[in-house]
């Protein structure tokens, strides 16, 4: 059965937006990218009952944001995120957690959105490394999320070979967002579904809808990753397109940050996205998940 997730954001706008989803038994897994609640003010008590809850009943996925697999150097910071991430998987439960390929620090440079790596033997090494690092720290099965952003056309149709190729030692998992691969489509000029047949789709435990942005102030529209609207059609439209290649896929989990829900008036429509989402969730739990990348030929209308 593949189940439904929601990423949790922890703004009180979020809460009352998601509510009624909680309420109608919609949201299966819960997915938390817990270095958020690290802060000075940690995390507020309706969030932390809610980990507990899906926690104890195996339902609970986490997500890091911040670690910077592919910094070039071990920091103090990496040393600081592993202790933190010791010390929150032995205060809740996790089924498995991901981080995001690339890196968000460099040097002295702002920590910013995950930048992308060229597939090159160097790098292999040390996504290696950080992955064997986040394995024996997180004690559970560990993966990477792909990325809407790639150094160009070559390096993103080789994302996919990167990818498998840092989580093998370890048996790592994919996390497929669509949402990404769809931006990488649009502004690489790839055909989508030579992209998603470029992924190690046997690895794929979590597919990732979300919506995002168009940037505009250049010659050309550029797709963002923002995370702050509505699911676009072609994204789920990609969603029972991808799914029956992803033979171990365990859950689908629907993205939007908290603070793009500040308006009242984004709560209903935002709801009503989340059980479309959930509609194709419930249709895919009784599709054929067995089919590999080469048994049945990709397309996209």
């Amino acid at each position: 059965m593949v189940s439904l997730g929601l990423s949790l954001m922890p703004e009180a706008q979020f809460a009352a937006a998601s509510l009624p989803l909680f309420e109608q038994g919609i949201i299966e897994t819960l997915e938390w990218s817990f270095d958020m609640g690290w802060g000075r003010d940690g995390v507020p008590p309706w969030v932390d009952e809610l980990l507990g809850h899906y926690g104890e009943a195996g339902d609970l996925v986490g997500h890091g944001v911040s670690f910077s697999v592919m910094s070039g150097e071990f920091t103090p910071h990496h040393r600081w995120w592993l202790q933190r991430l010791a010390d929150e998987v032995q205060t809740r439960r996790y089924h498995r957690i991901s981080e995001h390929m690339g890196f968000i620090g460099a040097g002295r440079f702002s920590f910013a959105a995950p930048l992308p790596v060229p597939f090159h033997p160097d790098i292999v090494a040390l996504g290696q490394d950080r992955m064997r690092l986040l394995a024996e720290t997180a004690r559970c099965p560990v993966g990477l999320e792909k990325l809407a952003t790639s150094l160009g056309p070559d390096d993103g149709s080789k994302q996919g070979d990167l990818l498998d190729a840092v989580l093998d030692p370890v048996d790592g998992f994919l996390v497929l967002d669509l949402h990404n691969l769809w931006c990488q489509s649009i502004n690489l000029g790839l055909a989508i579904d030579m992209l998603l047949s470029s992924y190690p789709l046997h690895r794929v435990a979590e597919i990732h809808v979300s919506g995002g942005s168009w940037d505009e102030r250049s010659d050309r529209r550029i797709r963002r990753d923002t995370h702050d609207d509505l699911v676009p059609t072609e994204v789920l439209d990609l969603l029972p397109m991808a799914a029956p290649h992803c033979p171990n896929l365990e859950t689908v989990v629907y993205e939007r940050l908290g603070p793009s829900l500040i308006d009242p008036a984004t709560h209903g429509p935002f709801r009503d996205d989340v059980i479309k989402v959930a509609d194709i969730v419930a249709n895919l739990t009784t599709a054929n998940l067995t089919t590999g990348p080469g048994d049945q030929e990709l397309s996209h209308e």
